[in-house]
């Protein structure tokens, strides 16, 4: 299995987490959106630099 995907279980689990995150934090859908995007940076590959 590819390092960067995961399985099924795991983004049921994934997709929950961030439900329940935007249900406590998020008072409108911008707000909501922003929370989502924030984790979403998060969650990108981590560019290491050419030398």
């Amino acid at each position: 299995m590819d390092q960067n995907s995961m399985t099924q279980a795991e983004l049921i689990v994934w997709l929950e987490t961030l439900a329940e995150n935007v249900e406590l934090k998020a008072s409108t859908g911008k707000d909501a959106a922003a929370i989502i995007r924030a984790k979403a940076e998060q969650l990108k590959p981590q560019q290491i630099p050419s030398k």
